[in-house]
């Protein structure tokens, strides 16, 4: 009997599986320039512009001097290996948090980009982040819903807080960079999802040394939420247990 109920277990585990992966295998790419090599020249002051991922907002401010441009840019040397070689065109984008200091305010820095949702989705945003041993501030990635007007829906949505999540934890590669994933499922009203990458309140560090944040390769996805597979899944149930019961 235990060796029938575990071959049952093993067959419907297999259902689960594959339904599943048949799921993830379905879900689409829903990012522009998702590799954030694609750039555009944005002016920083007058006669200076620096390359910025296109397809993408970015917003700089500091908490006294309000906004500006100079938090972040698009660079060749900020997405090596281990994040995934894109070709001759690989870039990514890299934060300054040693661009807030006391007379301006800390620096936060946020790239953002929107696009159509459905309520009861489950979004995923995954993306590789690294950061120099001397960084001050935080930093996040982040899945945002939007209502049909604009507005967040500031009750749902998730906020990874990659230092946490062990962002400055040395791990022998350039930047100590890592993969990170963040999900989550979309609320009645939702009308867009806003996949997000950003460094919050960044100061210089008397210290001195790197102190560069970086992000490369970003990813957002969509699938059912797993309680939308329940019905299909008790159908794969019916249908083994029917073909255990003899003819």
């Amino acid at each position: 009997m235990r060796r029938h109920v575990s071959l049952h277990a093993a067959l419907l585990g297999g259902v689960v599986i594959g339904l599943v992966s048949a799921a993830g295998a379905g879900a689409q790419e829903l990012l522009t320039n998702p590799s954030l090599d694609q750039t555009y020249q944005q002016e920083i002051t007058p006669g200076f512009s620096l390359p910025k991922p296109a397809n993408w907002v970015n917003e700089g401010t500091r908490a006294v001097s309000g906004a500006y441009e100079d938090e972040m840019s698009s660079e060749p040397w900020a997405g090596p290996a281990p994040t995934p070689n894109t070709g001759s065109g690989d870039m990514g984008v890299f934060f300054k948090p040693f661009s807030g200091n006391a007379p301006d305010g800390a620096a936060t820095g946020h790239l953002y980009q929107d696009n159509p949702a459905t309520p009861g989705l489950l979004y995923t945003l995954t993306g590789w982040a690294g950061a120099e041993a001397n960084m001050l501030g935080g930093a996040q990635l982040a899945v945002e819903f939007l209502d049909a007007g604009g507005a967040e829906i500031l009750t749902s949505g998730a906020e990874l807080d990659l230092r946490a999540a062990g962002l400055l934890t040395p791990n022998g590669q350039p930047f100590n960079y890592k993969r990170y994933t963040v999900s989550s499922l979309a609320p009645a009203g939702t009308a867009r999802v806003r996949a997000r990458a950003s460094m919050i309140n960044g100061m210089s560090n008397p210290l001195g040394g790197g102190q560069a944040l970086v992000f490369d390769d970003l990813s957002l996805t969509a699938v059912p939420e797993p309680a939308a597979l329940a019905p299909a899944l008790v159908a794969a149930a019916m249908l083994l247990r029917r073909r255990r019961m003899p003819a």
